[in-house]
């Protein structure tokens, strides 16, 4: 995976990972802690991510475990509190699952509106992680295009959120 790609993904994972530390944790400030903790590790790792499959669960599952050690470290739960809250993270993380699939869906029919090459720039740059040189290659476009019709389709999918 592209480093800029990588990046881009790991910001996109943030809001969820906070919610997750913030549910396992129940402290804001340990919970932004433990996420900025788990964004720099994989970053560091990033070479070693090339095989990962699933970049959300892998970063998903690094963040609980990041969770759990906290906890047992602090000492202020018990273990098989530890493992009842692994139970409860569990249902929470798939609500959330749920809910970030019916918002994929939602995009999905968003992008399906844009026009064709819009929508060939907006997969390209977000989905696959493609730099702006080799989309200028691919969609025989010049860098002020290629920036210019992401633009555009970024403005449209924004007013159709609205």
């Amino acid at each position: 995976m592209a480093q800029e790609a990588l990046l881009d993904t790991l910001m996109a994972l943030q809001p969820v990972l906070q919610l997750t530390a913030e549910k396992m944790l129940r402290s804001e400030t340990d919970a932004e802690d433990t996420v900025q903790e788990t964004i720099i590790d994989l970053w560091q790792r990033r070479n070693q991510l090339e095989h990962v499959r699933d970049l959300r669960a892998y970063a998903m599952q690094s963040l609980k475990n990041r969770c759990v050690s906290f906890l047992r470290r602090s000492r202020d739960i018990a273990t098989d509190k530890i493992e009842l809250f692994d139970i409860v993270d569990d249902k929470a993380i798939r609500e959330e699952v749920a809910l970030t699939e019916h918002r994929a869906a939602q995009l999905d029919g968003m992008m399906a509106r844009l026009p064709e090459r819009q929508r060939e720039a907006v997969t390209m740059k977000y989905i696959e992680g493609i730099s702006h040189e080799e989309m200028q290659r691919r969609l025989g476009m010049t860098s002020t295009n290629v920036y210019t019709t992401l633009s555009r389709a970024i403005s449209t999918l924004k007013s159709m959120i609205k």
